[in-house]
């Protein structure tokens, strides 16, 4: 029935080329001459049929590479989703092939056949994803030490792509990150755009294309010299393009500048606290006077049942106190808290309630759950008050279940308020104190770091951390700076619950001495 369809337009063409060459008759059959010009007719319909042929043939010739070419980017994601979609590389051309290249063959698909390959129930991403994305890869590079030449060849921290990016591919990521306004790092992906461009025979992008923005994001960073030479490339490519003729007077009336005032000292990039990366990658050893007199040992004192099962604590900080517990919450437990969270899930906010907004500080997403939604939720909150050195529960949060995403990350922060009336919605004062469970293992990243501490905490699903804010004085205390490091492999949940000071004075009495 598509066939016939098709073939209408192709009837109607023959039809009409016949009536602007001669007279049609009103009858055929009765004269032998008018019998030929059916004959004539079908000898036409039969050529613009082998060409309808032809061409079909080249579209889906066409359309068979593009799909098995499609097809190879995605070997072995379907063995492991996990790993695939948490790769920032494989999630960037992910999601570049699902902003473009599907579209580009939806597009032509509908007008040849009129079959919608994407249609209203199909989820898609959108160019801010595209950005998103090139952020967190960025924020990856910095902090994990990663260059974009080992990441163009499919390395990803020991991770290995099914193939290697194209000259094409290389420059969307530069583009991306020019357009957030992350110039140095463009600028790596830029050079390697350019350096594949020259060593592949079909780059699928055009020098000019590459050279073009490359010089805006070098000038943007300061590399004048640099830009000047590149543009002059571009002058050779053309000659008299107004737009690079303009650019290329800029770049000189900067030179010019450097030459007169001497070249400004780019400052170092900005970093949250000087313990903060090396944290998050590992790299930081605490002396041992730090760590002589931490312990492990079966905590069983805060209540009756902890005698007959007691946790494991692993105190990792004595002032502020912070403590790990192992094997804080089944796989059934943290399974049935992810079915529940998931969809409802959306953008993480920063900020008290009367003032949330979304902020690149924290990139991930979450939902609320009450003891009242699951026995699942209640029995965490029990456990909470265990660990939390029984701690009263009438003063705690609902549980927030968290999905970090493709670089995902919250800088350093506290958990207490610095307001005179913190949190006045729930009228349960301050943050007291904060337990965090952690729901997945990362593959790589992810950690849970406090700068000032020296203390880092990586991911393992199942456990928990428990630390106080404020201190026995009631202020918040400065030492409980603490992130969340961005997740380079793998998926990261976890879910917090927040402890409030009213109702603790008998659990943990304020001390008036300032000092503590």
């Amino acid at each position: 029935m598509a066939a016939s369809k098709a073939l209408l337009p192709l009837l109607t063409l023959v039809v009409v080329a016949i009536g602007q060459d001669q007279h049609i008759p009103s009858e055929f059959y009765s004269s032998v001459v008018n019998m030929e010009l059916l004959l004539k007719s079908e000898l036409a319909i039969l050529d613009r049929l082998d060409r309808f042929i032809l061409l079909s043939e080249e579209k889906v010739a066409f359309l068979k590479r593009e799909r098995d070419r499609l097809r190879a980017d995605i070997e072995g994601a379907e063995e492991s989703p996990l790993v695939y979609v948490s790769n920032p590389v494989s999630a960037f051309l992910m999601t570049k092939r699902l902003v473009k290249d599907y579209q580009d063959i939806d597009e032509l698909i509908r007008k040849g056949v009129g079959i919608d390959l994407i249609d209203g129930t199909t989820v898609l991403p959108t160019e801010e994803d595209l950005q998103g994305i090139a952020e967190g890869l960025s924020r990856l590079q910095d902090l994990y030490m990663m260059e974009a030449t080992d990441l163009a060849k499919g390395n990803v921290y020991g991770h290995k792509l099914v193939r290697e990016l194209t000259p094409d591919e290389c420059y969307r990521v530069g583009l991306a990150l020019a357009q957030g306004k992350y110039f140095t790092n463009a600028n790596q992906w830029f050079r390697e755009a350019l350096r594949r461009w020259k060593a592949e025979d079909s780059p699928g992008i055009s020098k000019f294309e590459i050279l073009d923005y490359f010089t805006y994001s070098l000038t943007e960073d300061g590399e004048h010299e640099e830009a000047m030479k590149l543009t002059e490339e571009l002058l050779k490519l053309d000659p008299k393009n107004a737009a690079v003729l303009s650019k290329k007077k800029v770049i000189q009336d900067w030179l010019d500048h450097v030459e007169l005032n001497g070249r400004t000292v780019k400052p170092p990039r900005a970093v949250p606290h000087p313990l903060y990366e090396p944290l998050c990658r590992g790299d930081h050893q605490r002396p041992p006077s730090e760590t002589s007199n931490l312990y492990c040992r079966y905590h069983m004192s805060t209540s009756p049942f902890l005698r007959l099962a007691p946790l494991k604590q692993e105190v990792v900080n004595l002032d502020p106190f912070v403590a790990v517990y192992h094997d804080a919450a089944s796989a059934a437990e943290i399974n049935k808290v992810i079915e529940l969270g998931r969809p409802q899930i959306n953008r993480s906010m920063v900020g008290d309630a009367a003032k949330k907004e979304v902020s690149k500080s924290r990139t991930s997403q979450n939902s609320w759950l009450t003891d009242f939604d699951h026995p699942v939720v209640a029995a965490l909150s029990r456990r909470t008050k265990d660990m939390a050195l029984g701690l009263d529960e009438t003063a705690y949060e609902s549980l927030q279940v968290n999905n970090y995403g493709i670089g995902g990350h919250y800088l350093p922060h506290y958990d207490w308020s610095r307001e005179e009336n913190p949190y006045p919605e729930l009228k349960t004062g301050n943050r007291i104190a904060t337990l965090m469970f952690y729901l997945s293992d990362v593959e790589e990243g992810g950690a849970t770091v406090f700068p000032h501490l020296g203390v880092g905490v990586f991911p393992k699903k199942g456990t928990a951390i428990f630390w106080y804010n404020l201190r026995a004085s009631g202020k918040g205390d400065e030492k409980t700076l603490h992130g969340a490091c961005p997740v380079l492999i793998g998926s990261k949940w976890v879910a917090n619950k927040w402890i409030h000071e009213r109702h603790q004075e008998f659990v943990r009495p304020c001390d008036p001495d300032p000092e503590k």
